[in-house]
């Protein structure tokens, strides 16, 4: 075997999970459901019958064609044709995974998130390229595993059209993760299938996890398809792969932005691992967000590692759901809850002075907890109706409420600001207000002015959200750019992601914001944080940087900096 292999990439039926067989019984059952979403006649028998007829049909095709369907096309072509096509088709996916759900029950190998999760840390690139007819189905397994974040990237044959043995979708793999094929290894459990692709598209290793039921593997016509490894344990794999010259693989570039912890929660199981991600996709620093426990910090030599801010109230051994319930903000207009909110903001302020991060960022509470208003305005708006008299009305209503309860919540904030700029300026770490998502948060534009007006700029500034900001003005509060034409001076960091709608945190490209614009306001000495939700996938994580650099959001680094203190990284862009 060869000993190059710098990316390694799987399989997933057969080889990471198998499929257990269910009975007729639980096999009717679960077809039973599918004919009740759709509103079928007739017998339950007659009905499986038919559909594992057009099944069969269509595999049969799809192998012969190597062309793999959409669920959409699958279901109004293949499986229901004699039904209307408009309704089969907005409801494809949840009757291809009913109906996956009859034939079988995929249970993941138990060996199989701790061999990916040691290949990872090992320092080889990962990738997976499946023959499945579910766009769905692997993803929501790999985050299930908290494995996702580990796969630079997922191939499925229903999304791309091709299914193995073409080759062509194993070089789709290697062409997104820019690297050569002779690099690769490729791990799957059909001969005919996995080996001749991996073979046709020029990968160094292909790799046979024998399946213990099924026929000995010899090879298929003619020792041209013998793999180079059959195994009969995935953990095999980690005495054919050692452990890669430290660091891993390097970054194409590094760029002047942080990552967000916000992406590695259910992403991965450790934020060791969330750090070496980071540093890969050319990510220079790490932002802590308001979802890291002290627990998930516990062991991690956080100095070997340049976290740029803190965002309260990390370490988050009272969770954010749980403040709130509990009434302890900063806006609290109850004085022992507010102290307690005072408190757990003291503590982010204690771990960024410890860490050397500039700025902790900072929730300013809100005026009223009742979002009911907000949810139907959001509902308006999402189904086209932002124009009709009864979002106005419902605008209206909220601005009078909000200008009702917001003087005595707002008084709450400014005793609390003040007393946290005590405590930060001994610690030399300054306050960043963040705008927020909601129109009963604080700040609004001018409780912001007021706030920034506490302080010079070295001591508290504006923690400028990017996607909060386009959600309001998409809501009619707040114009986007009012933020930025009032308070770009005292811009201190920025959250950036994109928005579709009212729904935010997509990696920038993904959304409606005009980052050119939000470009010509940033300040040089504002750091950049990536706030990504953790349904973005690793493409789009990395394609999102790559879109901000494009569009003047931020730059490439000098790497030389990287291995100077953090103290010392001055002058960083190139």
């Amino acid at each position: 075997m060869s000993n190059q292999t710098k990316a390694i990439l799987f399989d997933m039926g057969g080889t990471l999970r198998r499929t257990v067989q269910r009975t007729e019984e639980q096999n009717h059952q679960v077809l039973q459901r599918l004919m009740d979403l759709i509103r079928a006649r007739g017998s339950v028998e007659d009905f499986a019958h038919l559909l594992a007829e057009r099944a069969l049909s269509y595999k049969q095709w799809a192998e012969q064609t190597r062309v793999e369907l959409s669920e959409s096309d699958l279901w109004t072509k293949w499986m229901l044709p004699e039904f209307p096509s408009e309704e089969i088709s907005s409801m494809a996916v949840q009757l291809n995974q009913l109906y996956r759900e009859s034939t079988g029950s995929r249970k993941i190998l138990p060996e199989s998130r701790e061999v990916i999760l040691e290949l990872f840390r090992r320092g080889y690139r990962l990738g997976l390229v499946s023959n499945t007819t579910s766009s769905v189905e692997i993803p929501g397994l790999l985050k299930e595993l908290e494995i996702a974040g580990c796969f630079e990237t997922v191939i499925l044959s229903t999304v791309v059209g091709k299914r193995k043995p073409d080759p062509a979708i194993l070089l789709e793999a290697t062409q997104r993760m820019g690297i050569d094929p002779g690099d690769c290894a490729y791990v799957g459990d059909r001969v005919e299938r996995d080996v001749a692709a991996a073979n046709r598209a020029g990968f160094s290793n292909a790799i046979i996890l024998r399946d213990p039921d099924g026929p000995v593997l010899d090879g298929v016509n003619g020792s041209n398809l013998a793999p180079d490894c059959i195994i009969d344990n995935l953990r095999e794999l980690l005495d054919i792969f050692p452990a890669r010259v430290s660091p891993g693989p390097e970054p194409a570039a590094v760029y002047n932005a942080a990552l967000s912890t916000m992406w590695a929660i259910n992403t991965f199981p450790r934020l060791t691992d969330f750090f070496e991600f980071a540093r890969r996709s050319g990510f220079a620093r790490i932002e802590l967000n308001h979802k890291v426990t002290s627990a998930m910090l516990e062991g991690i030599e956080l100095h070997n590692f340049q976290i740029s801010s803190v965002h309260e109230p990390c370490p988050a051994d009272i969770s954010v759901d749980e403040l709130k319930r509990r009434d302890w903000l900063i806006s609290s207009i109850n004085e022992d809850n507010r102290r307690e909110g005072v408190k757990a903001v003291r503590r982010s302020i204690d771990l960024a002075s410890r860490l050397g991060a500039s700025t902790v960022v900072v929730h300013a509470g809100h005026v009223s907890p009742d979002s009911s208003l907000e949810k139907k305005l959001r509902a308006l708006h999402a189904s086209g109706e932002s124009g009709s008299e009864e979002f106005r009305q419902i605008q209206r209503q909220m601005i009078r409420s909000r200008a009702e309860a917001a003087d005595a919540a707002f008084e709450s904030v400014k005793k609390s600001i003040f007393e946290l700029l005590a405590h930060a300026e001994t610690s030399g770490v300054r306050l960043g207000i963040e705008n927020r998502y909601h129109f009963l948060e604080i700040p609004s534009p001018n409780e912001l002015e007021v706030l920034l007006a506490f302080a010079g700029p070295d001591r508290i500034g504006f923690l400028y959200d990017v996607g909060h900001a386009e959600v309001l003005d998409h809501l009619g509060f707040y114009p986007h750019e009012e933020w930025l034409q009032r308070f770009a001076s005292r811009i201190v960091g920025t959250h950036l992601h994109d928005v579709r709608g009212t729904k935010d945190h997509f990696a920038p490209g993904l959304g409606d914001v005009n980052f050119d614009a939000v470009a010509a306001y940033l300040p040089e000495q504002a750091f950049r944080t990536c706030e990504f939700q953790n349904t973005n996938t690793p493409e789009q994580v990395k394609a999102g940087l790559e879109f901000l650099f494009e569009h003047d959001c931020i730059k490439r680094m000098n790497t030389e900096v990287l291995d100077m203190p953090a103290s010392m990284q001055k002058g960083d862009e190139l």
